[in-house]
């Protein structure tokens, strides 16, 4: 009987030991998007100016979809790759970026902007989440990259960083280009 014992505990300590080396593996900021590959959920709203902007006035071209809040550390941290990437792409015919305010007011959202510098694109007003709900964000800030035929084909958790863009959206974009989903 105390051979079973032990054998049921080996047992029990191997299969421990092996579901936590294969957590070992993956990354706590990664939380995969059922999103991913499927069409991005249109919007009509107004921006931080009162004007009307839609999703769908960027069909044709990528877009990245940034939510962030000026309540949010994460989102000041990410800012000036924000402000980078901004004057990067600024040429670029095929490619925008849309923030989308969220759980937020416009007073603090325009200090936001003052204060750590306007990227020069437009940011939708959304205080009371229902497009940030309609995106399955989980917090900010959270990006998604939008296809030209409005599939979302990545999502980025935390904050965009230095070389993001080349190193994530950019290699997506030219296998798009070359004929891959």
């Amino acid at each position: 009987m105390k051979t079973l014992w032990k054998g049921i505990l080996l047992l029990a300590i191997m299969a421990i030991l092996t579901l936590f080396a294969l957590g070992l593996g993956n990354d706590p900021r990664v939380i995969p998007s059922p999103l991913i590959n499927r069409p991005a959920s249109p919007f009509t709203a107004t921006d931080l100016d009162d004007q009307p902007i839609a999703l769908a006035d960027y069909r044709g071209k990528w877009v990245l979809v940034n939510f962030w809040g000026s309540w949010c550390v994460s989102c000041v941290a990410e800012h000036p790759y924000l402000l980078e990437l901004a004057k990067k792409v600024r040429d670029r015919n095929d490619f925008v970026l849309v923030g989308v305010d969220f759980r937020d007011s416009k007073e603090g959202a325009k200090r936001f902007l003052a204060r750590h510098g306007n990227p020069g694109y437009r940011h939708v007003f959304d205080p009371g989440q229902k497009i940030a709900i309609d995106w399955g964000v989980y917090g900010a800030p959270e990006s998604y990259l939008v296809d030209p035929q409005g599939m979302i084909r990545l999502k980025q958790t935390g904050p965009l960083y230095p070389g993001w863009f080349e190193k994530m959206a950019l290699p997506i974009m030219q296998s798009s280009q070359k004929g891959s989903p």
